[in-house]
């Protein structure tokens, strides 16, 4: 079958992986893509090749202000997109881009259908915008959004000291990536419905946010319902603790849920620790998890961790896996099977987005390097006359406006994924248990409102054939299901694709699980610090292990600060790999009239998270080790303390790094003034500097300085009534929106039942025979 994008021109002009790993997704499903890369030197393949490069052709341009070609070189572009661009992705600020003639209204004034694709570090709307890129300057490094929001203050404790720890990994890269994605898919099925294109606007700030999933819930509660730890001793809860093993090498337990934690302990021969009464006791009993948690310490250490390995794999209900590098991920045996490291070039890089089983992705070739003189383009579009009509003005719908999607999954990954399609404009409808999704009763509830906002909830047993029919009704009206059941249990339960396909061909099924469906942990449960562990991220975020075996005090501190670098990102990183393969899904079936079978997984999408080093072209990792106080990776990208507070700097350029010497005389002089006067000072003047301790994301997005960017925003839930929820993961200028705040369970039961056509008394019926939940919303 043709691939999805087959006959699509998308036309790049970035210097970022925020741009080109979304335009490196186009062409692995069909798409050329033409990058127009400024500021380079037209790097080439070997030590130089990124994986986002990959599929391009590659035209280098000037676009700098000061730089004589940049307005010819400009029209050039604005010449090929008008004639020959579906879509057009850049990350140059809306500033440049309207000096050179390449902003919305100008081109959407000529291609009203035109998809126009924004990315960029901060957004133009708040006070770390004027470093936005200009066409000699890329954009910021993801270390000063961090710093920005909040959230190098989220790895406290992963340093020996207090303060902000530099965080290593490009997740808000990734998520600001696949939400441009997102959006240009999403924007192309419309234009299958007949809808113009319009301005799309994706940022690292906001997809930061979505990275924090308590505490703007905390922040809007009277009182926190959790108890005030230094950061330097939080230690991790007993499911997820780390261990080390005889040999000396590290595991990553991840047994979140009461029956893989018993699980483990069964397997692991602790059996008789369930028949403790302060086992799992609520509220816990803290001297006895203590006990407990020395007790799998120790009893862990007596054997390697390949021999725990063998008998974790043998039993396939324990969530475990080995510390690994991201290099040493590329080997890994779930990785390989499922498709995730890739040799097709003669070389190991990163695999493409997920298994469609119609519209199949191909990981595509090395860039090829094209003269601006030389590039000829097919001439698909006749622009209009800029002056012969308002199209480009006309206000749109939300791109996925008609679209329904149901929903059954819990926890994390999945669920906030479902949601960041309400943000696209979808109807999401979520399938819960009777007594709820399980994640409702952790953390207070308050980590599941963050993943279900903008959904309705029908409270269904899904064990009954009653609940099975219910389910399958409404999935038989649905464009997309998703679940992350492990194999087999869609089967058991009637939602496997083979059944709910026969009603509905149109179906996208997507499916997420933990290790994938091809390697040795298929039938394997996962969460999120397993990935974490598994793809090298916590490793880079940590530093290197200590690999001679340690006494328990030594292990114990350990693992405290191995909880601090891996809590924070590997369901957010599936989540959004989630959105933008069920809208690639759509995508096709729009075209086709066929839906089909998506396969996705932790494994391969906290890949992706991984992308600046899921490569091994022969000489390494890629990436600069931290320091050893995990402060940065050099003097100019690098968190500094100042007389009060902590500045983050980081300045690439070396000009710009001859002015950020001539402004402060040397570093050692930034302890004389406090950090929010050298930021005062230095961003200004274009120089990356901003403050990094304080408060943590969710508390920081709602202060002023973001006030304008969305972060956070007012809801008025039509049942639940008013909050504060996080903002959508993109911006969307041309469509009004509403956006509303979580879903409780079983909201929604009695309004979907009268939807499916059954009357007061059947729905009587199945709340006696306890197949639904009719909550009282009144």
């Amino acid at each position: 079958m043709q691939s999805v994008l087959a006959g699509l021109t998308v036309v790049e002009v970035s210097q970022s992986p925020a741009a080109g790993l979304a335009t490196m997704v186009m062409a692995d499903f069909g798409a050329q893509v033409v990058w127009f890369e400024y500021g380079g030197e037209g790097e080439g393949e070997g030590d130089d090749y990124r994986v986002w490069h990959r599929g391009k052709k590659r035209v280098p341009v000037e676009l700098a202000p000061d730089s004589e070609p940049a307005q010819s070189h400009a029209d050039a572009i604005r010449a090929h997109i008008l004639a020959s661009a579906d879509v057009f992705v850049t990350d140059l600020s809306a500033q440049r881009l309207a000096q050179l003639g390449l902003d919305w209204p100008t081109l959407g004034a000529a291609r009203p259908d035109l998809v126009h694709a924004e990315v960029s570090a901060f957004g133009d709307d708040n006070p770390f915008s004027p470093l936005a890129a200009d066409g000699e300057r890329g954009m910021p490094e993801e270390s000063l959004v961090a710093a920005a929001i909040g959230r190098m203050m989220l790895f406290e404790g992963v340093a020996k000291r207090p303060g902000p720890v530099y965080a290593a990994v490009s997740v808000g890269t990734h998520g600001a990536a696949q939400a441009t994605l997102a959006g240009v898919l999403a924007q192309l099925i419309a234009r299958c419905h007949g809808s113009l294109g319009q301005r799309q606007q994706s940022t690292i700030l906001r997809a930061l946010t979505s990275y924090d999933l308590v505490a703007l819930g905390v922040s809007q509660l009277d009182e926190s319902p959790f108890p005030l730890i230094s950061p330097l001793a939080v230690k991790p809860i007993l499911n997820f603790q780390p261990v080390q093993c005889a040999d000396g090498r590290w595991l990553q337990l991840g047994n979140l849920l009461p029956h893989l934690q018993v699980n483990f302990l069964q397997a692991a021969g602790l059996a008789d620790i369930l028949d403790d009464p302060l086992f799992g006791q609520d509220p816990p009993d803290e001297a006895a998890v203590e006990r407990f948690r020395k007790r799998v310490c120790e009893h862990m250490a007596t054997r390697t961790l390949d021999e725990w390995m063998r008998e974790f794999e043998a039993d396939g209900g324990v969530a475990s896996h080995p510390y690994q590098s991201t290099q040493q991920a590329l080997q890994d045996p779930d990785i390989v099977a499922n498709g995730h490291s890739d040799t097709s070039h003669g070389f190991r890089q990163l695999g493409v987005l997920g298994n469609f089983e119609r519209t199949p992705g191909v990981v595509a070739a090395p860039p090829v390097d094209v003269a601006l003189a030389d590039l000829g383009l097919a001439k698909k579009f006749s622009p209009q006359s800029a002056d012969t009509g308002a199209a480009h003005t006309v206000p749109r719908s939300l791109p996925l406006t008609g679209i329904t999607v149901v929903e059954a999954a819990a926890i994390i990954a999945s669920p906030l994924g479902a949601s960041m399609l309400a943000d696209l404009g979808a109807r999401v409808i979520k399938l819960e248990p009777l007594d709820g999704d399980p994640f409702r009763l952790m953390v207070f509830g308050i980590g599941a409102d963050r993943c279900n906002t903008d959904k309705e909830s029908i409270a269904l047993n899904l064990k009954s054939a009653e609940g099975q029919k219910i389910a399958q009704d409404l999935v038989a009206g649905a464009d997309v299901f998703i679940h992350n059941y492990r194999p087999g249990v869609p089967e058991r339960l009637g939602l496997d694709y083979t059944t709910l396909s026969k009603r509905n061909p149109r179906l996208v099924h997507l499916s997420a699980t933990g290790y994938g469906t091809q390697g040795p942990g298929k039938i394997r449960p996962s969460t999120h610090p397993v990935p974490g562990a598994a793809l090298g991220g916590v490793l880079y975020q940590f530093g290197e292990l200590p690999s001679t075996p340690l006494a328990y005090d030594e292990m114990l501190d350990v693992s405290r600060r191995l909880f601090r670098a891996n809590e924070l990102n590997p369901d957010p990183n599936t989540s959004f790999v989630v959105a933008s393969a069920a809208v690639m899904g759509l995508l096709a079936a729009a075209q086709t009239g066929q839906g089909q079978m998506v396969q996705l997984d932790m494994f391969g999408a906290n890949a992706y998270a991984n992308f600046d080093d899921f490569a091994d072209v022969g000489s390494g990792s890629m990436r600069a080790p931290l320091d050893d106080d995990h402060r940065g990776k050099g003097p100019f990208e690098q968190l500094y303390p100042c007389r009060e507070g902590w500045l983050m700097i980081s300045v690439g350029n070396e000009l710009d790094q001859q002015r950020l010497l001539a402004e402060i005389g040397s570093f050692d002089n930034l302890l004389t003034e406090d950090a929010s006067h050298w930021q005062d000072r230095l961003l200004p003047v274009g120089l990356g500097a901003v403050r990094a301790d304080g408060t943590v994301t969710g508390l920081r997005i709602q202060e002023p300085q973001f006030a304008h960017s969305d972060l956070a925003v007012a809801f008025e839930h039509p049942i639940h009534g008013a909050g504060m929820r996080h903002g959508a993961m993109s911006a969307w200028p041309m469509s009004d929106r509403t956006l509303q705040g979580p879903c409780r369970t079983g909201d929604a039961t009695q309004a979907l039942l009268h939807e499916l056509g059954l009357s007061e008394a059947q729905m009587s019926a199945l709340q006696s025979g306890e197949v639904v939940n009719v909550y009282d919303v009144g």
